[in-house]
This record gives C-alpha cells, sequence and structure tokens, in this order.
C-alpha cells in the first residue's frame, strides 16, 4: 500500500490528517487552476476551500487518488463557471473574456495539463539549490530581467546566466526521471505563469 493508498483509508475514516495531506498535494495547483479562470486570487482561493469541504463531505466515496483528484479538479471547474456566470454582467463589455468562458472539454483538460506541469516545475524548484531556484523563480515565473535580478540578489549577470542555465538542466533532469519529455519544460518557459 503506497502513502496515497493509506491517505485515502485515512480519509475514508475521517481522520483530518489525509484531508491535510491532500490540501499539501493538491490545493496549489488547484488554486492556479482556478485562477486560470476567474482571474481573482482570493476568489480562487475561496472556490478550492470549498471543493475540500465537498471533498470532507464526501470522503467515504473515494476509492482512488485518480477518483479524488478528478472530483477535485471538477469541483473546482463548476464552482468556477457559477462563479463566473453571477459576474457575467460585470464583464459583458470584454468580448475576449467571454470567449473564453465558453471553453470546451478539450480546452478544460489543456488547462489540467497546464496546471499539472506548473505545480511539478514549482515543486521541483523547490528543490533546487538557493540561488538557481531565487533566480529561476524571479527570471521565470516573474518575469524579471538579469539587471533586476543581479540588483535584488546583489550578484553579477554571469551568475545570474549560470544560476538559471542550472536551474533549467536540473529541471529538465527531473522532468525526464518523471518519463516526462523535457520539450514540456521548454514550452511552459515561453507561456506565461
Amino acid at each position: 500500500m503506497d502513502k496515497f493508498d493509506k491517505q485515502i483509508a485515512d480519509l475514508q475514516q475521517g481522520k483530518e490528517t489525509a484531508l491535510c495531506f491532500f490540501m499539501d498535494q493538491y490545493a496549489t495547483a488547484l488554486q492556479f487552476f482556478a485562477f486560470k479562470f476567474i482571474r481573482d486570487k482570493e476568489a480562487s482561493s475561496e472556490i478550492v476551500s470549498d471543493a475540500f469541504v465537498k471533498l470532507w463531505e464526501r470522503r467515504s466515496t473515494f476509492e482512488s487518488t485518480a477518483n479524488l483528484k478528478s472530483f477535485l479538479y471538477l469541483v473546482t471547474r463548476n464552482t468556477c463557471l457559477d462563479h463566473l456566470k453571477q459576474s457575467r454582467n460585470k464583464y459583458a463589455h470584454d468580448e475576449t473574456f467571454l470567449q473564453e468562458l465558453v471553453c470546451g472539454d478539450a480546452d478544460i483538460l489543456q488547462k489540467i495539463i497546464y496546471t499539472e506541469l506548473v505545480a511539478l516545475v514549482v515543486q521541483e524548484v523547490k528543490r533546487l539549490p538557493k540561488q538557481q531556484a531565487q533566480v529561476f523563480q524571479l527570471s521565470v515565473m516573474e518575469g524579471r530581467d538579469t539587471a533586476e535580478i543581479c540588483e535584488e540578489l546583489h550578484t553579477t549577470a554571469n551568475a545570474v546566466y549560470f544560476a538559471r542555465s542550472k536551474a533549467v538542466a536540473a529541471l529538465k533532469k527531473a522532468f525526464e526521471k518523471r518519463n516526462l519529455s523535457p520539450h514540456y519544460l521548454t514550452a511552459l518557459l515561453f507561456i506565461e505563469f
């Protein structure tokens, strides 16, 4: 029995530690997923909290981690859509935004995959040496230029380039260990976080 199976069993028995485990595993990715829909950080956080409340209420019905994860994404998506319907009048003038709301299942799946990949990158960045993690965070995830990073970290441009290249190489290895093509990482680097 792996740790996820044990946590499912504990969740079914009503152990709050199992709920905390799944919150630690999925909350950040779900918040990012919700934010991609509604573009409101506070509301995204509330939506994800509500999803975990619903999970707790139905805890005895989950037989696998895949079931649980699907449930969380589905509840989060549906709640985001409800939230958007309620605020539709607020955005009625924004045609592009309204077009994004009318997305099919394929688009939802793409958002889930993108969210999972970003969550993996964030998880792996936390494992990098401090300077590499800081440089990657500032350059890729926050979009800062080399001069700004040099100023903030009190370092040279060469040190920034070196740390960033080492970070990207380490992340590519992490993707390969998980049998994911490093091309996914390359694609993520060119997509807005």
